[in-house]
């Protein structure tokens, strides 16, 4: 019995040496934002309330990084008081036929501090692969004992390369809504 049990702790170990530690994203602590310009005047900041998925860390090689995210898109709300529902709607993220945005990591390069995240975001059914800098921190033991780790990007997609394509211009040639997306993730998550 003794033996069987130091065969389970050092498959254990090897699995987590060869995997690294899995992380879930805590959502009350995680903020998923977006912002995009009204009227060519001001910019309509956006926050997604539902997000779940987990972060994998090695220790031994930061290349080894990934993770999964999930949004659920009719968790979106607005300083925009009314557009909440214009935004839900099929003339853009189309919530009832496309009820989550998705991002799946596919590898990481690391420059000395420079961390870079290439993966697959999905939304509104159409997947494009982006690039982007982020920030992490390695695993702490927070004030509640809990073993987290931290991680922060932003960068800005088109809305219309993943087929968003309301397009209507004001009298002033300027668009009504524009096109650029900037998106930023702050993102907290607890070992598993």
């Amino acid at each position: 019995m003794m033996f069987k049990s130091i065969i389970t702790s050092l498959v254990l170990c090897i699995s987590l040496s060869l995997h690294g530690q899995k992380f879930i994203i805590d959502p009350g602590h995680t903020a998923v934002t977006s912002k995009v310009q009204r009227f060519g005047m001001v910019d309509v900041v956006g926050r997604f309330n539902e997000v779940q998925g987990s972060i994998t860390y090695d220790s031994n090689d930061l290349s080894k990084l990934s993770t999964e995210v999930t949004i659920k898109t009719a968790s979106y709300a607005s300083n925009n008081l009314g557009g909440e529902d214009a935004v839900k709607s099929s003339a853009f993220l189309d919530v009832a036929t496309y009820p989550e945005m998705t991002f799946k990591s596919t590898g990481v390069t690391a420059n000395g501090d420079e961390l870079t995240m290439t993966g697959n975001l999905t939304i509104h059914g159409v997947t494009k692969q982006v690039t982007f800098p982020f920030t992490f921190l390695a695993p702490f033991k927070d004030p509640t004992r809990a073993n987290t780790v931290a991680a922060s990007t932003s960068f800005t997609i088109n809305r219309q390369d993943f087929g968003i394509l309301f397009s209507r211009k004001l009298p002033n040639g300027k668009e009504f809504i524009g096109n650029e997306v900037y998106i930023e993730l702050n993102v907290l998550a607890v070992e598993q």
